[in-house]
């Protein structure tokens, strides 16, 4: 099982320069967004909107993983990990931690980054003690993002329809949330049911939880350990589910 989980994860970190790419754009993001928006708002922007970047970006490292699943899937990869002595429950298993280290290397990558221009800028910086404790959390929650990419792979079966289901529900999560405004200007967008979903949103706790590593939890309502926790958790069930019945009808079939 570590095996597949560590060959899985190779193939993330296998294209450098895509990855050296996607840092880059993320980097870009924080300081053009931020720095132009800093003007238009009335809170200071660019401390906002870096750790809504860095829980984008663990979203999108997870997420990969059913990139990655879908090709084995169409390409063969897959039936040949179901023909080793690996159990079902292993292999998904398997994908879901290579999923988690994934993302959380990928927002570990960024919140280095981001908390040294921090530091430049002489704002509050993401290097705390606080931070380390919340990494469990981040790798719980990086799991159960990867948890709607399983989702995915479970309706999409074969063929161009995977990315199609992707980049809506990556839209969706991301726009339904609080990475990129605060609670009370989406308030003024949206009804209360919608509302409850984007405070509830991974995302949205995954970045309130970073912002108040920088801020203090005082200074912050909308956040809450247990809230992160379960969703995550609920996820990580939901993507264990669809993968091993993913895995299972290709056994038994040798099609999805």
């Amino acid at each position: 099982m570590l095996q597949v989980t560590r060959v899985d994860l190779s193939y993330f970190f296998r294209t450098k320069w895509l990855l050296a790419t996607l840092i880059g754009l993320n980097i870009t993001d924080m300081l053009v967004v931020g720095v132009v928006y800093n003007g238009l708002m009335t809170i200071n922007y660019f401390e906002f909107y870096v750790p809504g970047v860095v829980i984008v970006g663990l979203f999108f490292a997870s997420f990969d993983v059913g990139r990655r699943v879908h090709l084995g899937l169409t390409e063969g990869v897959s039936q040949y990990y179901l023909t080793l002595p690996v159990s079902l429950n292993a292999l998904v298993l398997a994908h879901l931690l290579s999923a988690g280290l994934g993302g959380l290397i990928y927002a570990g990558i960024l919140i280095v980054i981001a908390g040294a221009s921090l530091m430049a800028l002489h704002l509050p910086s993401l290097f705390t003690t606080s931070t380390i404790v919340l990494l469990p959390f981040l790798f719980v929650l990086s799991m159960g993002l990867a948890g709607i990419a399983a989702v995915l792979n479970l309706f999409s079966k074969a063929g161009d329809r995977y990315w199609v289901f992707a980049d809506g529900i990556q839209t969706a999560l991301v726009g339904l949330s609080t990475v990129a405004y605060p609670l009370a200007t989406v308030s003024t967008f949206f009804t209360p049911p919608i509302l409850t979903f984007v405070e509830y949103n991974p995302l949205s706790q995954g970045a309130e939880a970073l912002r108040t590593v920088v801020y203090g939890a005082a200074s912050n309502p909308v956040f809450n350990y247990p809230a992160l926790f379960f969703g995550s958790f609920i996820l990580l069930a939901i993507g264990v589910f669809s993968y091993r019945h993913v895995f299972t009808r290709l056994r038994d079939t040798g099609r999805i």
